[in-house]
């Protein structure tokens, strides 16, 4: 945490973060630390490093996980890569796509990260949810 993280966390009792339960064992996309509530909720990316607080409520987060680390929402796990990769005019990556069997773009000289495979795989990609760990509260 930053130093204005720990001053606010001082100041402002919303500010500290807290734990949260995951959904079940081995959740990578829930966030284990929140703060504040309502609109200003935040939590926790701890696959980066050093942490970074992102917005809950107007999808920072969500987008953040699935598109920079490539987590999917739905199952709290990392999306199947390519079953094969292959180079295109000397500037395009395209991958095989293990649920619709189509060459899909990986990755090209502007975007040099994953976020177009990202992008297929969330869209198409099939995932079972997996059951919760906790009984629901009623």
């Amino acid at each position: 945490m930053s130093a204005r993280d720990v001053e606010a966390a001082r100041t402002d009792p919303e500010a500290r973060p807290r734990k949260q339960k995951l959904r079940f064992i081995g959740d990578q996309y829930t966030p284990q630390w929140v703060r504040y509530n309502g609109q200003s909720k935040e939590g926790l990316c701890d696959t980066c490093k050093p942490g970074k607080w992102l917005q809950l409520k107007n999808s920072a987060y969500w987008y953040h996980k699935q598109f920079f680390h490539g987590i999917s929402s739905v199952s709290g796990k990392e999306f199947v890569q390519p079953l094969e990769t292959r180079w295109m005019d000397q500037d395009l990556v395209e991958g095989l796509c293990h649920q619709c069997h189509q060459w899909v773009a990986v990755s090209n000289v502007k975007r040099k990260n994953s976020v177009l495979w990202y992008r297929h795989a969330h869209k198409c990609h099939v995932y079972h949810k997996p059951k919760p760990t906790a009984p629901k509260k009623r």
